[in-house]
């Protein structure tokens, strides 16, 4: 089964160990087509063809770019017309990217153009019901006529695909952990302070600034790992308290684990923003579609906190604590119950490694998506003709 998967945007890294797990499928060989990602992307996809000999991948120059307009959306693959990926006929073609974005549009174009009627899957993390301007809307709408099967990250958005039109079958898949490089690790736990830790971007919306007031309230140490905006902000907190904010640049798969094993605690005190980079008079809410990096922690062992915007409740589970967004001295309570109360630290840290193992693990999820493509090979599935091209009238057909 040749699998032909299509990914864009500077946070893709996380996608290499669900190509690795794919990979070790016995029919399953895969083509990554990528675009606009992270020289960390890079180095994975160079290294995961080192191990497998069924995977390829293009990461081809693009037009506009995350970059530029601030959103994925925007964009845009810059295909020649012969590319060795069109070549090749794939069985299936599974798009990460949400229905709107233009290279889904391009991925479906292509699929049209050169292997018309592959079935073809998509990726859903939208959350909010978001109405973007035009041309999207109507990308949106031709991708959910062409789409054979979707694959929603979460309930919610399950629900938003279906509020925006989407009528075909849908699996809810989460997005998921290696277990096999995320796990427990000795550590010198009983030698340090209580350290709370923090793995994302150093934004406004991720609570950071929250964090290190609710830190400083407790008297922990801080461990944070990432880049971003804030990181002025963080150097006056590290100041402030010589010795104990620790701050990290990003970090890989050789290096994440091992960090993440020093916290005694992650945190994740998101609050919601709307964000008005696309368009300064379209506002698009942003709230947490998801929070992979609670799933690593809890695949180490480390129990977690979040706050209750978006989807970070669902993640989080009965592995860890939840606390009003934006509520410093909540944050700062749920923090120091754990630190005072080892039996309950252990025993959410114990409930994370089960819900890792038996709801996040990349192998399972792997196993899940395989399922559905191969159904979808079958000569007995319903056909779904393409929409037809832009600016005609498009017509959904089941023969």
């Amino acid at each position: 089964m040749h699998v032909l998967i299509t990914v864009v945007g500077k946070r893709t890294e996380h996608w290499t160990d669900l190509f690795d797990v794919l990979c070790e499928q016995p029919d399953v060989t895969l083509t990554v087509l990528a675009a606009d990602v992270s020289p960390v992307t890079r180095r994975e996809l160079a290294r995961l063809t080192g191990r497998h000999r069924r995977l390829r991948y293009h990461v081809v120059p693009h037009l506009l770019g995350e970059s530029l307009t601030g959103h994925m959306a925007s964009v845009l693959f810059r295909l020649p017309g012969h590319h060795d990926v069109t070549n090749a006929r794939p069985d299936i073609l599974h798009v990460i990217g949400e229905a709107a974005y233009l290279t889904t549009w391009q991925a479906l174009r292509l699929r049209q153009r050169c292997w018309a009627g592959v079935p073809t899957t998509l990726y859903a993390a939208q959350n909010v019901v978001t109405r973007f301007p035009v041309p999207f809307p109507r990308i949106e709408r031709q991708s959910y006529l062409s789409v054979d099967h979707a694959f929603p990250i979460t309930p919610e958005a399950l629900k938003v695909l279906r509020v925006k039109g989407y009528r075909g079958p849908a699996t809810i898949v989460p997005l998921g952990v290696d277990t096999r490089v995320f796990r427990p690790l000795t550590t010198d736990a009983a030698m340090r302070p209580f350290t709370v830790g923090f793995v994302g971007r150093f934004e406004p919306h991720k609570g950071v600034a929250d964090l290190l007031r609710a830190a400083e309230l407790i008297d922990c140490d801080v461990s944070l790992v990432g880049d971003g905006s804030l990181n002025g902000e963080i150097e006056r907190a590290a100041a402030r308290r010589p010795g104990r904010v620790h701050r990290h640049g990003w970090a890989g798969h050789a290096e994440l684990p091992l960090l993440l094993n020093r916290m005694d605690v992650l945190a994740m005190p998101s609050v919601e923003v709307v964000q008005r980079n696309t368009l300064p008079w379209i506002g698009i809410p942003l709230r947490e579609q998801f929070g992979r990096v609670l799933v690593e922690a809890m695949a180490c062992g480390v129990p977690v906190v979040g706050s209750d915007v978006g989807e970070i409740p669902h993640v989080v589970g009965d592995a860890g604590l939840v606390f009003p967004a934006g509520d410093v001295p909540a944050l700062a309570a749920r923090l120091a119950r754990l630190r005072d109360d080892p039996s309950l630290a252990g025993r959410l840290a114990n409930q994370g490694l089960r819900r890792a193992d038996a709801e996040f693990d990349w192998r399972r999820i792997a196993g899940t998506l395989c399922a559905t493509w191969r159904g979808l090979q079958s000569p007995t599935r319903p056909f779904r003709t393409p929409p037809a091209e832009a600016g005609h009238s498009t017509r959904e057909a089941i023969s």
